[in-house]
């Protein structure tokens, strides 16, 4: 028998444009009408942490190993507050998702030591009515984005007041 050539059709899956693999989860998420008003992020003294364990112990592969799951734990958690709620989500191949309507918010607390005021970091945790509350550790610039979330609450709060009033002079 002579060499016969076989032609082989691989069946082609419907790509991911440029725009949509760039989208993080947060983004990908919000309900229909929803826009983020602010992106938190941590500061890079939070890499500090990886940085310091890989040159310390970057001989032993103990070094390696929590140098990359600090990696990993920073590139997957996100932060950000929309115009109707406030989000956390961290995690890689399980996401776990913390979130609370500004309307639930209750109280806000923000921890700066004096290093954290020099290089602009402090944890932020958020009290909500009923769902709990939301931390965010080691964040960088934690006042503005607690502003955010006290101006998207402060947003919030008229535009219900204003359909109240739209809603009772249709009556």
């Amino acid at each position: 028998m002579g060499n016969a050539r076989v032609r082989l059709s691989l069946v082609q899956t419907p790509r991911q444009s440029r725009e949509d693999a760039l989208m993080t989860y947060i983004e990908k998420h919000l309900n229909q009408g929803e826009t983020i008003v602010r992106v938190g992020r941590f500061h890079w003294l939070w890499y500090a942490r990886a940085w310091a364990a890989l040159i310390i112990f970057g001989w032993l592969i103990v070094g390696l190993i929590y140098f990359i799951y600090e990696m990993i734990r920073l590139i997957t958690t996100e932060f950000a507050v929309t115009d109707r709620r406030l989000i956390r989500k961290t995690g890689f191949i399980a996401a776990n998702v913390d979130q609370m309507s500004l309307e639930a918010i209750e109280g806000a607390s923000l921890r700066q030591g004096v290093i954290g005021r020099i290089f602009g970091f402090g944890n932020l945790d958020i009290d909500g009515r009923g769902e709990g509350e939301v931390d965010f550790p080691i964040m960088a610039a934690p006042a503005k984005f607690l502003k955010a979330v006290n101006e998207a609450r402060s947003a919030a709060e008229r535009a219900a007041v204003d359909r109240l009033a739209e809603d009772i002079s249709h009556r």
